[in-house]
């Protein structure tokens, strides 16, 4: 009888222990897989920043052209300019202007106005938060993975116990190394039924970055 219970706890202890095994390779490429997301994000982010520092400036170099021009007298330059300026500075160099011509002297630049606003700047905060749930849905993969691996130690030193209880000579050294691993195994079990688990092709972050926008970098 002992040695039917013994077989048969060593066949479920292994099986969970490889159970737990691949869960912990699932977990790893979750893992990984976050980590790829959260650095094509972050290389997006960066691409983004580079854009919008051209594009700032060249908005500063068509306002700085436009005071030039007005101020030497050269209208059809300085309304070329105003005409031609990027979508994104239009709106905001129009204000400045309004502003100038009603008098304000303390009217704010264009760029210290609301409506110039880079469209760059939302996209770069989008890709900063994608980064940021891919590298949380990482850490918690790792932590995932690190469990499972935890507990395929656990269920190892079950089989050991198991394994010895087989071996040993006398029942009573028997019985105590089969309680005892069977102790170990149950209790592992249950706590391992309480894990989360992964699927093959599953995901933490199952989508790649959002396709950037790319604003035009020149002269409309």
């Amino acid at each position: 009888m002992i040695q039917i219970v013994s077989t048969v706890l060593l066949g479920l202890a292994s099986v969970s222990s490889a159970w737990c095994a691949y869960q912990a390779s699932l977990w790893s490429g979750i893992q990984t897989h976050g980590i790829t997301v959260a650095e094509a994000a972050q290389f997006a982010g960066t691409r983004e920043f580079t854009a919008m520092n051209r594009n700032m400036s060249i908005d500063v170099g068509v306002f700085l052209s436009y005071i030039s021009a007005t101020q030497s007298g050269h209208q059809k330059e300085a309304e070329f300019l105003r005409r031609h300026a990027r979508p994104e500075l239009r709106p905001a160099l129009e204000g400045w202007i309004a502003d100038i011509r009603e008098g304000k002297e303390d009217a704010p630049l264009p760029f210290a106005r609301a409506d110039y606003r880079l469209a760059t700047q939302d996209q770069i905060l989008v890709l900063d938060q994608h980064a940021g749930r891919a590298v949380a849905a990482a850490n918690d993969a790792n932590d995932h993975g690190d469990m499972y691996v935890l507990h395929t130690v656990l269920l190892a030193i079950s089989l050991f116990l198991l394994g010895a209880g087989a071996q040993a000579h006398g029942r009573t050294a028997q019985i105590a190394a089969l309680s005892l691993g069977g102790l170990v195994f149950v209790l592992t079990t249950v706590s391992v039924a309480r894990l989360p688990r992964a699927r093959p092709g599953s995901s933490q972050e199952s989508t790649g970055p959002p396709a950037p926008s790319r604003p035009t970098a020149s002269l409309p």
